[in-house]
């Protein structure tokens, strides 16, 4: 079912984004095409609302799990058109994955509009990434590994120093190496200062490339989609060179990383 596809690549915590409901109207439609898979509507669109804009199906207001209209602000209408977009682009069978900016967004206006207790559960539970983050655990063997870690990861760890001051402890091997409280308290200030789109975006690269500095360059708009795809699938990357790629496995996995980086990178293109 539609409920189920989307739950399913929207890869968020239990507070994260459920499958989107429409307003009263549409709810009928809606469960059929759950039920159906199918494409319902004639027309996605954008509203204007005075100082906010609105996503459309055939001029009705899309609506969030917790029943939120899914409206943004005027200076924000990129990410209304882009969701437009991917609801204007499904065909005849709908294919959730193909609706991240809707889910991205969708997570920050019920997880984070108006909710500090929401932003403050999810700040706690992604700096524990840090202690964790894959750029900071090295290896010296094999020679590829190496190498790519210094092409991929160390550019990462460089600019946090040169853009923040902060020197981020690695370990060589699997020893286990904690930042100190100082770091975390400073990455965690910036993570906070973001508005609550930019902090589900960051959630969503976090999570994606399991690495809290991939996720902040990717926000931060340092690495590019395919640079911060390379930094987070450094060692599979060096496994299909060695032993070559598994068909519908390995390149199923690309698209969906890319597609889920490319959707936080592009959350504040505006801006």
């Amino acid at each position: 079912m539609l409920r189920t596809l989307i739950s399913r690549i929207a890869s968020q915590p239990k507070t994260g984004v459920r499958p989107l409901h429409l307003s009263a109207p549409l709810r009928d439609q809606m469960s059929r095409a759950e039920v159906s898979g199918k494409r319902f509507w004639e027309k996605a669109g954008v509203k204007n609302l005075g100082d906010r804009v609105a996503v459309t199906l055939d001029g009705r207001i899309l609506k969030t799990p917790a029943g939120n209209q899914l409206t943004l602000p005027k200076d924000q209408e990129h990410l209304a058109l882009m969701i437009a977009g991917e609801w204007h682009g499904q065909k005849t069978l709908l294919k959730a994955h193909s609706l991240p900016m809707t889910s991205l967004v969708a997570r920050a206006i019920d997880g984070f509009v108006g909710n500090e207790q929401g932003r403050k559960d999810t700040l706690d539970r992604l700096i524990k990434f840090l202690d964790t983050d894959s750029v900071c655990y090295q290896q010296d063997y094999p020679d590829s590994i190496v190498k790519a870690q210094h092409e991929h990861w160390d550019p990462i760890l460089k600019w946090v120093k040169d853009e923040y001051g902060l020197d981020i402890r690695v370990s060589q091997g699997i020893t286990y190496v904690q930042q100190t409280d100082e770091v975390k308290q400073k990455l965690r200030d910036i993570v906070n200062s973001m508005n609550d789109i930019d902090l589900s975006a960051f959630e969503r690269a976090t999570l994606t490339a399991k690495s809290f500095l991939i996720g902040l360059a990717v926000v931060k708009r340092h690495l590019s989609v395919e640079k911060a795809w390379k930094a987070a699938q450094l060692e599979v990357l060096d496994q299909i060179d060695r032993w070559g790629e598994v068909e519908d496995s390995h390149d199923v996995d690309r698209e969906f990383v890319k597609s889920q980086l490319a959707s936080a990178r592009l959350a504040n293109l505006g801006v």
